[in-house]
């Protein structure tokens, strides 16, 4: 009995110690009484459990005009160069300084990773295919970037390669804010997936909880993000996400008291109006909702993506008599099945404000009878998830 007791006595001390050495390495410390709370934050290499794309890089002639002189290698032919823009709202001309050219026969490309517009001491590398499975390696790259006050010094991490005919790239980097609400821990992460093309956080950042209460998810999907103005639910109190620094090293919390009368596209909200106009002429409101499950399908014709627009054709063949469905894109086919929406459209550009948001959208967003979001998903996920919500509803 005495062992049994001493056995208990050990393992409660061997916990209290594990969560006292938890709270110690929680830099953010907070009360659920704090109505505003600032997360710092710190840069990671990679993308976790993330999804981060590629955009396109389009090199010019170094007989063109640039913003600042380099010193180009000799031992490269063809030489193009590129100057990814650091922070698009800047006025100064901070640039990473990117080369594409042939050596040996073979395509090659040079970062300047040290910023020193010196890109004879980089390394030459070869300009491989991107599988999306077996990326190239991560470039690490160095910068200067506002975060707000200041220039600071500042590096991140880019993915290279040739994909579709074109020069490819993304940054591979998210931040990561560990911190205790009435020492209960959570971990969040933040990026911004809709700005592949430069390191600011000042066009659509989204945030995602990655870990409660000590047990971290496995998984993301697009309802566990969360954009600038959407909720947070931590400690069973709802918080804003009202910023973030311009470089990203400081998220803003703002406890939001009410959450039921929100209106917006984070699920459990309720779901925007709108009037849009469809490509047969017929115009449609928001008045369908209420009458059956609606779904609004965001496909994307461009780059040579079939398989969203088919995901549409699919779904509306299957489920076009039970429930609403809505097609969204740009440059749409005329034809006779389904409801389209031309994006691109002026008379539904507040619809597209709403419910599409970027130019390349695979979203799904599921609204209820309730004229709330009750889901939000890929295109591409829609077999596993419509047919479990439309049992449910």
């Amino acid at each position: 009995m005495k062992y049994y007791i001493s056995f208990l006595v050990l393992n409660a001390l061997i916990f209290m110690t594990t969560s006292c050495q938890e709270n110690r390495n929680i830099e953010n410390k907070f009360s659920s009484l704090n109505d505003t709370i600032s997360i710092k934050t710190k840069k990671i290499k990679g993308r976790g459990l993330f999804e981060l794309g590629y955009g396109s890089l389009k090199f010019k002639d170094t007989s063109e005009t640039f913003s600042n002189s380099i010193k180009y290698p000799k031992n490269i032919e063809n030489i193009k160069r590129y100057q990814l823009k650091v922070d698009f709202s800047e006025k100064q001309n901070n640039n990473v300084e990117i080369l594409l050219g042939n050596k040996n026969g073979n395509q090659v490309f040079i970062v300047d990773q040290n910023n020193n517009k010196d890109l004879t001491d980089d390394i030459v590398r070869m300009c491989e295919n991107i599988i999306w499975t077996a990326p190239p390696e991560i470039i690490k790259c160095e910068y200067l970037i506002s975060n707000g006050k200041e220039m600071v010094k500042d590096s991140s991490w880019l993915c290279i390669g040739k994909g579709n005919g074109k020069i490819l790239l993304g940054k591979r980097e998210y931040f990561l804010g560990k911190f205790s609400i009435d020492n209960e821990n959570y971990e969040i992460g933040v990026i911004e997936p809709r700005n592949s093309m430069s390191f600011a956080y000042n066009f659509l950042p989204e945030i995602a909880l990655l870990s409660k209460f000590g047990v971290n998810k496995d998984s993301l999907s697009y309802s566990d993000l969360i954009k600038i103005g959407e909720i947070l639910i931590l400690n069973d109190k709802h918080y804003r996400f009202e910023k973030i620094s311009n470089n990203g090293d400081l998220v803003t919390l703002v406890k939001e008291e009410r959450f039921d009368n929100k209106i917006g596209t984070q699920k459990g909200m309720i779901a925007p109006e709108f009037k849009a106009i469809t490509i047969s002429g017929d115009t449609i409101t928001n008045s369908i909702f209420g009458k059956k499950l609606t779904v609004i399908a965001n496909s994307c014709g461009c780059g040579g993506d079939k398989k969203s627009t088919e995901d549409f054709y699919e779904m509306e063949r299957l489920y076009g008599n039970d429930i609403n469905v809505l097609h969204v894109d740009f440059n749409i086919k005329k034809t006779n099945t389904g409801i389209h929406i031309d994006s691109e459209k002026e008379f539904n550009k507040d619809f597209s404000n709403h419910y599409r948001q970027e130019y390349c959208s695979r979203i799904c967003y599921v609204i209820g009878k309730n004229k709330r979001i009750i889901d939000k998903f890929n295109i591409n996920q829609w077999k596993d998830r419509l047919s479990t919500i439309i049992n449910k509803n």
